[in-house]
């Protein structure tokens, strides 16, 4: 048999979809499907094919429309009536229902598929499943192009933010008079060599250079052998007139100190691993660590949230080995929110059904090599303005300052969250620039905020001793900046560490027993939490 096209038209004779599989025209297509119309019409009774002068037209009609295929006269019936069967099936699994609309939507899946069936005018011996699996078979090379496209817009995004990163640098220094780095290196590595002929042609060269080019290479002379401030510790910030801690303004703007800070690496850490360590392991030691990220809005809006948490155990004792850990009544393991995730070997039916952590089989015991394990890790994500995540909630105010120009007031409101009813310590907040005119505001700090230390990646830091449930803390600080939006993203850091607790996420251990003998084993349980990603934006 020839299959000279397959087309898909509707009860009136209109055209929706064709494939030729020879070399036939479209005006020649349109020719044959118009005479199909007039010899259906003229028929009495319901036929499966019809013949024309030239071409057969085997059809099969389904709601109001016809699936038609177009043979040379001398093809066989039998086999065309096979393939018009075949062709059929799979429209009916491209289609939902006969609608024109979704046939046009679904024409590119429809063709594919007819030809998968039909292959230079000759049927494939193929069965519908197996048509409806090379259709949806994945192509390696597709998808090795599709992560080659995203690597690609991955790179070129890093790249733009690399790019506006440093414009936003470079406008910054400009605006508080700071030259550019390239002319800001010690003058031996500017000039590349010592010897006094080459300083006197980049002199002589300078001479007759732009005014601009000029200040620029003075100031390159000058900073080279200028002795650079560590501002790594609170000692070394300068006291203003009025007893606050900060760093100095100079007065009038083109006067002020222009020379960069270096980086810290002394910027204080607030991870709580050094004061886990500090607790005394007396022979099962149960550590619940929960890692919360959040976005919030510089209203105090939360725009995303999500918190991450890992149950931990350490013995050093060998006959505790065959310990059993209960959860407390309120963690409900099969919460979907929550998307708790179990050691492989520990048994996951029994976690499901009472709450207990323990090994799949009692012939095996823990690891008595005092070293930590984790046996239970979930993590929770909250929606917009949910704040059951957020144990500290915040929000910012910024006003043009009075000190001068490109001088901003910023003020930071915090408060715990009801929900936590927890302090928090060692709280630091970073802003996202680096410059000399920065100091806490005396007049509104009722929380003891001090400059802690400045790190050229990082930021200006801030810190706060702690803060207290049911008590709102405020601070403000001045700080020069090019514009509003380089004092954000606001970073916030904190830690809390607790002994015998329940965590952010009600996640708490009720009894710890020995699986062989059901006695109660002693323990003791540590809950920290610490933030990863907490930012003001």
């Amino acid at each position: 048999m020839v299959v000279l096209a397959a087309s898909i038209t509707t009860r009136s004779g209109k055209p929706l979809l064709s494939r030729q599989f020879k070399e036939l025209t479209k005006d020649r297509v349109l020719e044959l499907l118009s005479n199909f119309q007039s010899l259906v019409t003229n028929l009495s009774s319901e036929h499966t094919f019809v013949e024309g002068e030239h071409v057969r037209y085997v059809y099969r009609p389904f709601d109001d429309y016809y699936i038609i295929l177009i043979t040379n006269r001398q093809s066989n019936i039998i086999e065309d009536l096979s393939t018009l069967n075949l062709l059929s099936q799979t429209v009916n699994n491209c289609l939902s229902s006969y609608d024109e609309n979704e046939i046009y939507d679904s024409a590119f899946e429809i063709l594919t598929a007819f030809d998968e069936v039909v292959i230079m005018g000759y049927k494939e011996n193929l069965s519908s499943t197996q048509v409806s699996t090379y259709l949806s078979m994945e192509s390696h090379e597709e998808r090795i192009q599709e992560i080659i496209e995203r690597n690609k817009e991955f790179e070129a995004t890093e790249d733009r933010k690399r790019r506006a990163k440093e414009i936003a640098k470079r406008e910054q220094e400009r605006r508080m008079g700071i030259p550019s780095m390239d002319f800001a290196m010690p003058s031996n590595k500017f000039m590349g060599s010592n010897d006094p002929n080459v300083a006197n042609a980049y002199n002589s060269y300078y001479s007759h250079a732009s005014p601009a080019a000029q200040q620029s290479y003075l100031k390159s002379q000058k900073l080279g052998d200028q002795p650079v401030e560590d501002l790594s510790s609170q000692d070394s910030l300068p006291r203003r007139s009025d007893g606050s801690s900060g760093m100095k303004l100079g007065g009038a703007r083109s006067k002020r100190a222009a020379t960069p800070v270096r980086r810290s690496s002394s910027l204080p850490s607030t991870k709580p691993e050094n004061e886990e360590d500090s607790f005394t392991n007396n022979g099962i030691l149960i550590l619940i660590k929960e890692i919360v990220n959040a976005q919030i809005a510089r209203d105090g809006a939360i725009s995303s949230s999500e918190l991450k948490g890992v149950l931990e155990l350490r013995i050093n004792d060998k006959s505790l080995g065959h310990a059993t850990l209960t959860l407390g009544e309120d963690v409900n393991v099969k919460d979907r929110n929550m998307q708790f995730r179990t050691h492989p070997n520990i048994d996951k039916n029994a976690f499901l059904s009472n709450r207990s952590i323990g090994l799949r089989s009692n012939d095996k015991v823990f690891p008595a090599n005092d070293q930590t394990l984790g046996v239970l890790r979930w993590r929770k994500v909250g929606a917009n303005d949910d704040k059951t995540l957020i144990p500290l909630e915040c929000s910012t105010w910024v006003s043009p300052s009075q000190e001068g120009e490109g001088m901003f007031e910023v003020t930071v409101e915090f408060e715990i969250n009801q929900d936590y009813n927890k302090g928090l310590k060692n709280l630091l907040f970073t802003v996202p620039i680096l410059t000399e005119n920065v100091f806490i505001s005396p007049d509104n700090n009722d929380c003891n905020a001090s400059l802690a230390g400045a790190d050229e990646e990082v930021g200006i830091a801030i810190k706060v001793d702690s803060v207290e449930p049911g008590q709102p803390a405020v601070f403000s600080f001045i700080v020069e900046a090019g514009y509003e939006d380089a004092l954000f993203p606001l970073n916030i850091n904190f830690a809390h560490v607790e002994q015998n607790s329940s965590s952010l996420t009600g996640v708490s251990v009720a009894t710890v027993l020995d699986s062989q003998t059901e006695d109660q084993l002693p323990y003791d349980l540590i809950t920290s939490l610490r933030a990863e990603e907490y930012t003001v934006v």
